[in-house]
């Protein structure tokens, strides 16, 4: 589990560094201006401006949250496990990555995986994946067994 976190803190943290530096600012920024409206105002209408301010920027970080589920769906999600042997390898042109093709069962799919685990693996080899869910990258890959 921890292999799966990692590679997705390794594939988004540019996001994640981006968003709680905006949620940073704007907690920072709202607490100011709340401690400014009690330590100088205190009545009912600077609570109100306040308060109206603090609701547009909570929805203004709820729209950064849903732009960051949108791109990275897989923060949520549970990695996904499967067991099966390897019927094909190839490289996507149009895509630029490379692609596995596996059979657990009666059930075939096709997983994205980097050049080294490319080079790694056989057909008919019996492989165990640990990948993200949504975008079907491989995080992890277990070679059980192997025809050579």
């Amino acid at each position: 589990m921890a292999d799966y976190y990692y590679y997705l803190w390794s594939t988004t943290w540019p996001n994640l560094m981006v968003l709680f530096l905006i949620f940073g600012m704007v907690i920072l920024r709202l607490g100011w201006k709340f401690v400014g409206t009690w330590r100088y105002a205190r009545d009912a209408w600077g609570f109100l401006i306040w308060t109206v301010r603090a609701s547009i920027w909570i929805g203004v970080l709820g729209v950064y949250i849903d732009i960051l589920l949108f791109s990275q769906p897989d923060w949520f999600h549970r990695p996904g496990i499967i067991q099966g042997s390897v019927q094909g390898k190839s490289f996507d042109t149009g895509a630029s990555s490379y692609v596995l093709d596996l059979r657990s069962g009666t059930e075939r799919k096709q997983f994205y995986i980097d050049y080294y685990v490319y080079e790694q693996l056989n057909v008919d080899d019996q492989v165990k994946l640990m990948y993200l869910p949504t975008r079907r990258e491989v995080v992890r890959c277990e070679v059980m067994g192997s025809l050579l």
